[in-house]
């Protein structure tokens, strides 16, 4: 009995350490390999960074559960086995989508991003909301054109199709939109994004009857 519960903790311990390092693996190979596939031109012409970091996740998938299932053969003494491989690469693509929609989606689409970005290129000025927005309609809409980039993303994704004077949203675009509605309400987020509120009208201008016509303010004053 008491050579048994050494033999057993041993294997246990053993057993451990692999998984410890099949995991530490995977994570390292598909961090790495996920990292150096956006330095290639494999699918750059998918110009939507979500899809494109959507495929090379796939591809970055299937290189890590290649590498992991020659690890997990290695550690077979050890206790590993290929599903041990499997649950391991799912683990590395779930966190790495995680990271890649926290960090590179949001520095490439942020409004906040580009706000700190125009304020660090002038660090010794002050900008309230009047300068931001200016700097918002000049620059980010202006210059960059985004607005006509999410357009165009949004024609290619299927949400929204081109028109003779525009765009109109399509059925898929407007499930969506009752899908982010559920996400809003269950998470309490924003809703105005997703509700679609006009923007308030401009106010219509005030004629004056005295700069339309200005002999009759004379008349007016002369009479009294």
């Amino acid at each position: 009995m008491t050579d048994r519960c050494p033999s057993r903790a041993g294997r246990a311990r053993r057993w451990i350490g692999a998984q410890t390092l099949l995991h530490a693996g995977a994570l390292a190979i598909g961090l790495g390999t996920f990292v150096l596939l956006f330095q290639t031109d494999l699918w750059s012409g998918v110009t939507i960074l979500f899809y494109r970091g959507l495929l090379l996740l796939v591809v970055g998938f299937l290189i890590t559960l290649a590498a992991t299932v020659a690890l997990s053969g290695l550690g077979r003494g050890w206790g590993l086995r290929r599903r041990d491989a499997l649950g391991a690469c799912i683990l590395s693509l779930s966190l790495n989508l995680s990271g890649f929609v926290i960090l590179p989606v949001t520095v490439d689409r942020s409004v906040s991003v580009f706000l700190l970005g125009q304020m660090a290129a002038h660090p010794d000025e002050s900008f309230d909301a009047d300068r931001a927005r200016a700097v918002f309609d000049a620059v980010y809409l202006g210059t960059f054109r985004q607005m006509e980039r999410r357009l165009a993303e949004q024609t290619a994704s299927g949400n929204v199709a081109p028109t003779a004077d525009g765009y109109v949203i399509t059925p898929q675009g407007r499930a969506f939109i009752r899908f982010a509605g559920v996400v809003a309400t269950i998470f309490r987020t924003d809703t105005r994004l997703i509700a679609g509120a006009s923007a308030p009208a401009a106010p219509a201008p005030t004629l004056s009857l005295h700069r339309e016509r200005p002999e009759q303010g004379l008349d007016v004053e002369r009479g009294r």
